[in-house]
């Protein structure tokens, strides 16, 4: 083989041991990438695992504050709506039981004023009459 094509050789092989190189570098790098999105993905499990737990703690305190309301504050609403309507039906008679009084009351000073009005007539006759 003649020397120049030994160089020429040569220099095809460094030229592809260089690109094997780049090439081992590149699969370096997306190893440790990959390794790297491994660790990010374990991490992401383990911040869901958290949430999960803290979801399913937030659940379990919104059942009991339901339970709560329904057995406390749920009856205490009840008894004010029925003293509530207790006070409305004794405002409603007191209401008529007044209408009443005036009505009577009513009367009353329309059979004064009648007597007075006749009582006032009899006396200008009276005196008419003097």
């Amino acid at each position: 083989m003649s020397e120049q094509l030994l160089k020429e050789i040569l220099g095809e092989l460094k030229a592809l041991n260089h690109r094997v190189g780049n090439i081992e570098q590149r699969v370096g790098n997306m190893e440790q990438r990959i390794g790297d999105l491994e660790q990010g993905q374990q991490e992401l499990a383990g911040h869901m695992e958290r949430m999960e737990t803290r979801i399913n703690k937030l659940d379990s305190r919104l059942n009991r504050l339901e339970l709560r309301i329904e057995e406390e504050i749920i009856d205490k609403i009840r008894a004010l709506f029925d003293g509530y309507n207790l006070r409305g039906d004794e405002i409603e008679n007191l209401r008529k039981h007044l209408d009443e009084r005036l009505d009577a009351i009513a009367l009353d000073i329309n059979y004064l004023v009648r007597k007075t009005a006749q009582q006032e007539f009899v006396i200008q006759e009276l005196r008419r009459a003097k």
